[in-house]
This record gives C-alpha cells, structure tokens and sequence, in this order.
C-alpha cells in the first residue's frame, strides 16, 4: 500500500498521478511551521516520515502538505484566507495536522533588543539558582493570552465552520525540549535561534538548559491548552522522544539536524508517536 507526501502546489499540478498512486484509505491536510515543512534541504519533514510510518503500518495514506518553514501562528492566521482555508473547502480529509507556536515563542525571545522580548537582560544582574528567572512572565502572559490562544481560536473556528471538514479531528504537534546551541540550519542565514538570543540577553550558559525546559514547558502547556474545552483536537504527545544532545556541540547530532529541529533519525522517533496517536483516534 502507498503511502506519499506531496506538497500542495504539486498536487494541484498533477492529481491524476498522484491519486494514481492510491487508492489511499487516509488523506490528510498538513499545514503549520519547519516542523511540518522541513528541518533542512536534506532532513526531510515530520509528513514525509509520518507517511511511511504508516506504509510500513498497511495504512495507505496521503499527507497534502501546504505548511511552511518560518511560519508563526500570527502568520498563519494572517493567510486563513488563502491556501488553509482554500484547502478546507476542497474535500473532506480524514484529520488535519497542525504545528504551530514554538516558531512563535523563539520569535519573541530572539527578535527583540535585549530585555524586550520574553528574556530578561541578564547583563550586571546576579546569576539566579534557575535559568527560568531569565524569562519575563508577563511578555509570557502577553504572547499567549494575546496572540497564540486567540489566533489558535480562529483556526479551530475556521475548521469547525467549513462545509466538508467541521467534524474533521484536528492533531498538534507538541515538539519536543532542544538545546540551545551553535547549530544553525544555514550559517548566516538560519540560527542558531536559542544560542543567540541567550546570548544577546547576556544569560550565563550554565542557566541555558533550565531555561529552554522551562519556555518549551511552557510551549507545550500552551498547546495542550487549546484541546480543552474544544471538540476533537488532540495534542500529539511528543515531548521526551529525541535524545537531547550535549551542550556545546556543533551541527547534526544524535537525534537532532541542527538547534531546534530533528533529523531523519528524530523524525522516524517522533512518526511513531504520530502514527499511534491518529491511528488510534481515527480507528
């Protein structure tokens, strides 16, 4: 049984060939940030591997990815009336695979001068017992109840409300704690996300390893947050799978391709968690 990825644009550009390739028991619509997309040129993506977890599994499926690397759910919201929602009206799928905030979050502590973001600047104040007292609680606050949960509101409002997916399940990705490191994706151009803008907020590194579990902590409970109360969105429980790598070390290691996102070996990991938890909710 065949079990594919393909891109939006791909599919549109020749769907007789690819629904040749079925017939495909699942179809799912992928759309969100790298993680969807692709760590780097060569890593592949979170579908790709998700797709032949479920060939392997006898589960013939196909994922349209239209996700992007870069995305934050701010952005992501301000397309809804584009592609997602052009996609949603299309035909039905069978779930939607949504990963968003963690680009949201690593924005907000790397992009601002230093001290203005979700990082305190450390420079001249003493070293505190926990690398979590570099973080401004309420700039926390702010992104959450602010940005993330009411943009993640319009996406849920948007799925609910089409004709052919409003009962559709829709499935979160919860990444996973990296280490802050010099490992960009591309040098000069991509990262190092976390090294630098500990480093730019003067944080000590021996603080830099409490201070990533505690912002991806709070990631995580974010998105949690958003199945409560909420009819059929299911968070993908996928914190702790990768092997975390050792402070210091550059590039591609373990199960990591560079700072912040997987590799092939990460993503056949965390493809496996996926494909039980869809399995086991669209049985």
């Amino acid at each position: 049984m065949a079990s594919i990825t393909v891109t939006g644009r791909d599919y549109l550009r020749d769907s007789s060939h690819v629904n040749g390739q079925g017939p495909f028991t699942y179809r799912y619509l992928a759309e969100g940030d790298s993680w969807m997309d692709r760590s780097t040129a060569v890593s592949g993506s979170l579908p790709e591997y998700l797709a032949r977890e479920m060939g392997r599994r006898q589960r013939s499926s196909l994922i349209i990815n239209i996700s992007t690397a870069g995305h934050t759910l701010r952005r992501i919201t301000d397309v809804m009336d584009g592609e997602f929602a052009w996609w949603l009206q299309q035909e039905p799928f069978q779930a939607i695979l949504f990963s968003a905030g963690g680009n949201d979050f690593i924005d907000a502590a790397g992009k601002p001068d230093p001290g203005q973001g979700l990082l305190r600047n450390m420079s001249g104040q003493p070293l505190p017992a926990d690398g979590y007292d570099c973080v401004n609680h309420q700039a926390i606050a702010t992104l959450i109840g602010q940005f993330l949960n009411p943009n993640f509101d319009t996406i849920y409002k948007a799925i609910r409300s089409s004709e052919k997916n409003a009962a559709r399940p829709i499935f979160l990705n919860g990444y996973d704690t990296p280490t802050a490191r010099n490992a960009p994706a591309v040098r000069g151009l991509s990262g190092p996300w976390l090294y630098k803008a500990y480093r730019k907020n003067h944080i000590d590194e021996t603080l830099w390893p409490s201070l990533t579990a505690g912002l991806f902590k709070d990631i995580q409970r974010t998105i949690e947050g958003w199945c409560v109360g909420r009819i059929g969105v299911h968070a993908v429980p996928t914190s702790g799978i990768l092997t975390p790598v050792n402070p210091g070390t550059p590039g591609n290691r373990g199960d990591w391709a560079n700072e912040i996102h997987p590799n092939k070996s990460g993503w056949k990991k965390q493809s496996k968690v996926w494909a039980d938890e869809l399995l086991s909710q669209l049985v």
